[in-house]
């Protein structure tokens, strides 16, 4: 059985812990020796940081290497007939992921044939332009990183290591964004069908068996990737629907989502932090924009009425199949007996904030395409700022987690500081500083009384 992986911290401190407990007699010693043996050694958590630091340096050199081959290959390469290119090209290839195969299973040289399979990889996709290049193919080059991906995911799944995952979300991540940014108008890929745009919809198919896998290895660092990914996949969508400048509202829907698929996995699941990170920050950074009044009030200026009907649809498809899977899931896994409507209706009420801010994203479109007024906007972007604060305060405190709380302070701070800048930077002054910041503490004040009494009230 694995040990289970320790810092060099947590170690001291079960040490420690150990021995008083034997000294108090809560624990004999070798009850304590037997749990101790369940964690890893200070030898093995030595050893585990150095594996790291000597992969991340052999990755660094197969990266250099590969370019040196590339370099070397095109000095010549004009002057090469095209069967000895084709040669050169599937004769490396061949060569270099016979020795990772040997490394691994017959050397067993684990390290050193992760390193040589990531090199295999990169001229993997050197070979695909190569031989375009050969044959004159002038053809839609995002697709070539599209073939470099397919030919890596099964490396990836198969090889048990971050370093091809974390190719494969760079190649992606290119794939997506030629393909979006630079061809978002010319159909979807499958056809080129002109009446859909070209929104690299197949990039969830090849990031899902990369986040079942992170799921099955217990790797929160290798779903941050792909949970990355996937954002950056859906921040691009508006440039590919040619959405105005109300985008904004979709990307902050996202963010909402994001946020709700988080806190589905419960407070103290390690596998909700990915979620939680890049929901808040989709989130915080829309709200700041929307509290300026002069940005409301240039994108009512420029909206279109098709854009927002399209992105309502669009946030509400995505709310429902979203809140239908996390509600499914959490249904399956504890086997009660409640209906599925009052499973939603406890998912809606546990997570306010997230589900609220999907809501607020929604009527805001709505409020522009009927309306068209920018005070209220500002109003409530302003208001969700401070929630949001407040939330991540809270959620901080209940799980234990520094940094949330320590984001919630300071981006209530930022708030403070950003309003006095917007509204009484150039007239207010010194009084105008205080009479904001004297409003924020006594904010502040009001939520501490607030969560003293509620607290005070649940243990009575």
């Amino acid at each position: 059985m694995a040990k289970r992986i320790l810092s060099d911290k947590q170690r001291v401190w079960l040490e420690k812990e150990l021995n008083t407990w034997c000294d108090e007699d809560i624990l004999t010693r070798d009850s304590a020796s037997i749990i101790l043996s369940q964690y890893e050694t200070k030898a093995e958590i030595s050893r585990r940081k150095r594996n790291k630091v000597v992969l991340t340096l052999m990755s660094l050199a197969a990266l250099l290497m590969g370019l040196a081959a590339l370099l070397l290959i095109g000095y010549n390469w004009q002057e090469m007939p095209r069967s000895l290119k084709l040669l050169t090209v599937f004769g490396t290839l061949s060569a270099v992921y016979s020795g990772g195969f040997y490394l691994r299973y017959y050397g067993k040289q684990r390290l050193l044939s992760e390193v040589t399979f990531f090199l295999g990889c990169l001229l993997y996709g050197v070979g695909i332009f190569l031989i375009a290049q050969i044959f004159h193919l002038n053809a839609h080059y995002p697709d070539a990183f599209w073939w470099w991906a397919l030919g890596i995911l099964p490396f990836a799944l198969c090889l048990d290591t971050i370093l091809l995952h974390t190719l494969l979300v760079a190649v992606l991540a290119l794939w997506c964004g030629t393909e979006i940014i630079g061809f978002g108008n010319v159909g979807a890929w499958f056809g080129r069908l002109g009446i859909v745009p070209n929104g690299a919809y197949t990039l969830p198919l090849l990031a899902l068996p990369g986040i079942l896998w992170a799921y099955h290895k217990e790797s929160v660092r290798t779903l941050g990737l792909y949970v990355l990914l996937l954002t950056w996949w859906v921040v691009l969508q508006p440039f590919a629907w040619n959405f105005d400048e109300s985008a904004v509202l979709f990307i902050g829907a996202v963010g909402g989502l994001m946020l709700i698929i988080a806190e589905s996995h419960g407070p103290e699941s390690r596998y909700a932090k990915p979620y939680r990170a890049y929901g808040v920050i989709l989130s915080a950074g829309v709200l700041l924009v929307l509290s300026f009044y002069h940005f409301n009030e240039e994108m009512l200026r420029t909206r279109s009425d098709s854009a927002g009907s399209a992105q309502i649809i669009l946030i509400v498809i995505f709310s429902m199949v979203i809140i239908f899977i996390c509600v499914w899931f959490k249904h399956t896994g504890l086997n009660d007996s409640k209906s599925f409507v009052i499973n939603v209706r406890d998912v809606v009420q546990r997570q306010w904030l997230p589900v609220g801010l999907v809501i607020l994203m929604v009527g805001l479109l709505l409020w522009q395409q009927s309306v068209g007024e920018p005070l209220l906007p500002t109003i409530l972007a302003n208001s969700g700022m401070i929630l949001l604060a407040v939330w991540l305060m809270r959620a901080g405190l209940l799980a234990d987690n520094d940094q949330a709380f320590g984001g919630g302070v300071m981006y209530f701070l930022m708030w403070s500081v950003v309003r006095y800048v917007d509204l009484f930077g150039d007239y207010g002054g010194m009084l105008g500083g205080a009479l904001i910041f004297s409003y924020c503490g006594a904010i502040l004040f009001a939520l501490a009384y607030f969560w003293r009494h509620r607290k005070v009230k649940s243990h009575d």
